[in-house]
């Protein structure tokens, strides 16, 4: 073997060797990117995917490239890929946040107009049922031994319900709830009743 053989064959050992050795070297950090981005994903994902679906799934699909660089130990490209999809998750979060805070505000609008209005359109609407002593409104058909509407009945007891148990903890779905009033769920019934809505 000549000289210059040798000295090819020993710098191609040289850079294997060195090769694997950077390999081995990114493999933890390539594993410890992956699982922190997992481990925040897991913790804000769902608030994510409720307001911002389709970044969810671009970020799913990016953790998902990470797992499959781990697989297949091209840890260099984990680790350079990690940072963006850690950028691209940051972002998501702050957004999301963003987003649950103006359907808060509009929530809360929205409450604060139910709860002004509600209350006196139901009185109403009972005072108007009582007065028809039994009779069925026109348009409506009579239910025996009943002198309300079922679906009058369910919206009504959706809006006490609502307004009985209201609180910062379920909020939303308390908001939700209230959403099945008769004047969200039943309009043909105040109509059919003669009531106005206000």
């Amino acid at each position: 073997m000549t000289k210059v053989s040798k000295a090819f064959l020993t710098a191609a050992l040289a850079a294997l060797v060195l090769g694997l050795a950077a390999c081995a070297s990114q493999k933890e950090p390539a594993e410890q990117a992956l699982a922190a981005i997992e481990k925040k994903f897991q913790d804000s994902g769902a608030e994510i995917q409720k307001y911002l679906p389709e970044r969810h799934a671009e970020i799913a699909k990016s953790i998902d490239s990470l797992r499959q660089g781990i697989a297949s130990k091209s840890y260099g490209d984990v680790v350079a890929g990690a940072k963006d999809v850690e950028n691209s998750l940051k972002g998501a979060v702050a957004e999301a946040r963003i987003e649950r805070a103006k359907a808060q505000i509009a929530m809360e609008s929205e409450w604060t107009e139910l709860s002004k209005s509600m209350p006196a359109m139901i009185a109403a609407m009972d005072k108007k049922i009582d007065s028809q002593h039994g009779r069925p409104p026109s348009g409506m058909a009579r239910t025996p031994g009943r002198r309300r509407s079922p679906s009058y009945d369910a919206a009504r007891d959706a809006w006490s319900k609502a307004a009985g148990e209201i609180s910062r903890a379920n909020f939303e779905a308390s908001v939700l709830s209230a959403r099945a009033t008769p004047r969200r769920r039943s309009p043909r019934i105040m109509e059919s009743l003669g009531v106005k809505a206000s």
